[in-house]
């Protein structure tokens, strides 16, 4: 499992379009927004691939200025069975 935190910097005349873009990605949350364009948001998934994928969509968004990675966690699974 993976899990980030992330923030964003985007034009604050586009926050709607982003907003609604971000919530059609799968394992993405938004936790909050600021007026000015800041975006507090954490992407959380199970395939590395995919969860790979998603984080690098975030910087293509049209609008997004800037992404930072704050924090991220990976958690390997070495339970055998």
């Amino acid at each position: 499992m993976d899990l980030c935190s992330i923030l964003l910097h985007a034009h604050s005349n586009r926050l709607t379009a982003i907003e609604s873009v971000l919530e059609k990605l799968e394992g993405v949350e938004i936790h909050a927004t600021a007026p000015d364009g800041r975006m507090v948001v954490t992407v959380e998934g199970d395939d590395p691939e995919l969860f790979n994928e998603t984080v690098l969509k975030l910087g293509d968004v049209d609008g997004i200025i800037d992404a930072s990675l704050v924090y991220h966690y990976h958690e390997d699974d070495f339970e055998k069975k």
